[in-house]
């Protein structure tokens, strides 16, 4: 039962979610096309599924992966460095 329609999922809701709770994922379409995927979801998954459903957060992680690539970001412990030798030369 990998696709169901949105009448199946409506009328056999149960059934369906016994699946996808024992690890089968199920996908379900509207007028053939499909439309959604309803899979199994661990409880320490859903913080991280909940926070990148945000599009400002998708957003952010989109703009640091480009500086990343664009060698746009320094190392921590270079930063930690640099920042201790300035606060030294202003004493």
């Amino acid at each position: 039962m990998p696709f169901v329609n949105v009448r199946d999922l409506h009328d056999r809701t149960a059934e369906i979610l016994r699946k996808v709770g024992e690890g089968n994922p199920v996908f379900v379409t509207r007028y053939g096309k499909p439309i959604a995927v309803i899979r199994d979801l661990a409880e320490e998954d859903l913080e991280g599924l909940v926070m990148l459903s945000d599009p400002k957060l998708r957003e952010g992680l989109g703009e640091a992966r480009a500086d990343v690539a664009a060698g746009r970001v320094s190392d921590l412990d270079d930063l930690i460095a640099e920042t201790a030798a300035e606060l030294q030369g202003k004493s």
